[in-house]
């Protein structure tokens, strides 16, 4: 079976803002107080104009980041890529009897607890977290309200948001049951 792309579900329009935000703010506030102080609001200094560059540079760096997300599935494994961190699971390896579709309005017990080496905004987790019972994920969650939850043998496990995760859960138990019996 050739590798098949998943949609992932999209993340809220205003994701972006949370980045966004806070740096252009960031960036405004000196050069005001410069100016309401009567002086010029960027001088010749690095240490004037700079942020004002290095900033925006660095936000369009997490931009690029923040826009590198998708799944793949074939035969014997789900490939999951998204910002900085990527992730390859062999469907063997998933325990897919306990898999289940979750909306964390509903069921908070799921919602990642800690983030410990990850990108996380509003809406938006990607990377690796620590849950709640203290066990480890690996999260590309875009939709809170549709994220599919696959346990793993080792005890971690994986959350996403597949554009469709009944479907995508349905898919990885027709491929589990066609894998080789060891």
């Amino acid at each position: 079976m050739p590798a098949q792309s998943i949609p992932l579900a999209a993340p809220a329009a205003t994701s972006l803002l949370w980045l966004w935000g806070p740096v252009l703010l960031v960036i405004c506030i000196n050069p005001l107080i410069q100016l309401f102080a009567g002086k010029p609001p960027v001088t010749a200094a690095f240490a004037s104009w700079g942020p004002l560059l290095v900033l925006p540079l660095i936000t369009a760096g997490l931009t690029l980041a923040y826009r590198r997300r998708h799944l793949q599935l074939d035969a014997r494994r789900l490939k999951i890529a998204s910002t900085l961190y990527s992730k390859q699971v062999p469907i063997s390896a998933m325990r897919l009897d306990r898999a289940r579709v979750v909306d964390f309005d509903e069921n908070p017990g799921f919602k990642p607890a800690l983030k410990t080496n990850g990108f996380q905004m509003p809406g938006f987790r990607a990377g690796h977290f620590r849950m709640k019972d203290g066990s480890k994920g690996f999260c590309l969650i875009t939709d809170n309200h549709r994220v599919l939850v696959l346990p793993l043998r080792d005890g971690s496990s994986v959350l996403l948001s597949p554009e469709q995760p009944r479907a995508l859960l349905e898919e990885l138990k027709r491929l589990a049951d066609n894998l080789p019996r060891a």
